[in-house]
């Protein structure tokens, strides 16, 4: 009976653990996406402010548009933001990108679009720091990683089918992972590529979709500095104007 309880005892620890990491995975899918949608309507109200809301007119708007089905934005969402535009008086975005170090050595690359930067650089400065890391020169990180599209396809797709449609379509390379396929492209052919798949019927996790920075190596953490460092990474991505975070830790 002893030995039965305990066993059941660590059954139940065991199945709490992983409904917390399912939860949790759960909870940062939400916020990329909530990112995502985000950064696309101030790019969209952007676009449209400065160029005008019709995209016959406007060729930046337009791919702008068309980045942003490729990646599942809800119409609404679109429409919102196009109408957004119409008020002259919102401040312009400015795309930033800063560079940090985390516990343990590891690179940070974090891109966001504000319309205020002073507060932006002292909002992540303050994550960042209060993570227990420290902000970068320009450029000390950022040589570490590598500026490409990727096209998240579905680990419910076929492995050959998903391989022949990527190279078909531009892709550069196709990589088996725990989460699916990463079909990388150039960033010129992101949009074609991420689209042409789409049209094939492939499913992609648009969430994790984009041009992102890939690090040409990774660093090796301990338990503590994995913890520490994904700590760090869920307080930058809680500033606002922050779209995306890019990490080279294991």
């Amino acid at each position: 009976m002893v030995a039965t309880s305990s066993y059941s005892r660590r059954l139940t620890v065991m199945m709490g653990r992983k409904s917390a990491k399912i939860a949790n995975k759960k909870g940062k899918t939400d916020a990329a996406k909530a990112k995502l949608y985000g950064k696309f309507g101030k790019l969209i109200a952007q676009e449209a402010r400065s160029g005008g809301a019709d995209p016959s007119s406007n060729g930046k708007l337009k791919d702008v548009l068309a980045q942003a089905k490729s990646a599942q934005v809800p119409a609404d969402i679109i429409e919102r933001n196009l109408k957004k535009a119409e008020d002259k008086s919102g401040g312009d975005f400015s795309e930033m990108v800063y560079e940090a170090y985390g516990p343990g050595g590891t690179g940070f690359i974090i891109e966001g679009l504000t319309d205020n930067v002073n507060r932006t650089a002292a909002e992540v400065r303050t994550a960042v720091t209060k993570s227990g890391g420290k902000m970068a020169d320009s450029g000390s990180v950022l040589f570490n990683f590598s500026r490409t599209g990727l096209v998240m396809v579905s680990a419910e797709e076929d492995e050959d089918a998903t391989f022949e449609a990527a190279i078909d379509a531009g892709a550069s390379d196709v990589e088996p992972s725990e989460e699916g396929y990463r079909v990388l492209t150039s960033l010129e052919d992101y949009a074609s590529v991420s689209s042409a798949l789409h049209d094939a019927g492939i499913q992609i996790n648009a969430e994790s979709s984009g041009l992102v920075y890939v690090p040409l190596s990774k660093v090796e953490l301990g338990d503590d500095d994995v913890e520490a460092n994904e700590t760090m990474y869920d307080k930058i991505l809680d500033v606002d104007d922050v779209d995306a975070v890019f990490s080279n830790y294991l």
